[in-house]
C-alpha cells in the first residue's frame, strides 16, 4: 500500500489517515485591547480527507469581569473556493484549539483565514485581526 509522506494507516476500513495540518495561532488581550494572527505562511497539502487546526489564547480576562471576551475563527477553502469555517467564542481566559476537516474535492489553488476579535460587554468590538495565506492541493 502506497501513502503520502506523514500519512498513517489505521482510519475505518483501513483508509490512510492524514496528521492535522497546523495553519497557525491566534492571540486577544481582553485587557490590553489587542487582537493578533500569525499563521505559518504558505501551504501544500495532499488532495483529499484533511483536517486543518489553530491554536488560540486569550488572555487577561476574568470570569465574571463585565463581559469582555473574544472570538477566533479558523476559515479553510476547498480548491473549489467553498469556505468550511470553525469559529469559538469565549468570555474569560481560555485557550485550545480549533479545526476543520473536510475532503478538498480535487488539486487546486485555495487559501486559509485567521480571524479574531476581542470586545467588551457592549459587543463593541475593540480589536481585530485577519490573516489570509496560499493553500494548494496537489
Amino acid at each position: 500500500m502506497s501513502m503520502p509522506a506523514g500519512a498513517v494507516p489505521g482510519g475505518p476500513d483501513g483508509t490512510v489517515v492524514m496528521p492535522a495540518i497546523p495553519v497557525g495561532n491566534m492571540f486577544t488581550d481582553g485587557d490590553g485591547d489587542m487582537a493578533s494572527v500569525s499563521g505559518v505562511g504558505p501551504l501544500t497539502t495532499p488532495a483529499g480527507q484533511n483536517t486543518f487546526t489553530a491554536t488560540y489564547t486569550h488572555a487577561n480576562d476574568r470570569k465574571y469581569d463585565g463581559g469582555q471576551g473574544a472570538i477566533f475563527r479558523l476559515t479553510v477553502y476547498d480548491a473549489h473556493g467553498v469556505a468550511r469555517t470553525a469559529e469559538k467564542k469565549v468570555d474569560s481566559a481560555a485557550s485550545g484549539e480549533i479545526s476543520v476537516t473536510f475532503n478538498s474535492q480535487g488539486g487546486g489553488d485555495a487559501q486559509y483565514e485567521l480571524w479574531c476579535e476581542t470586545h467588551d460587554w457592549f459587543d463593541t468590538t475593540k480589536a481585530t485581526d485577519t490573516g489570509y495565506d496560499d493553500l494548494d492541493y496537489v
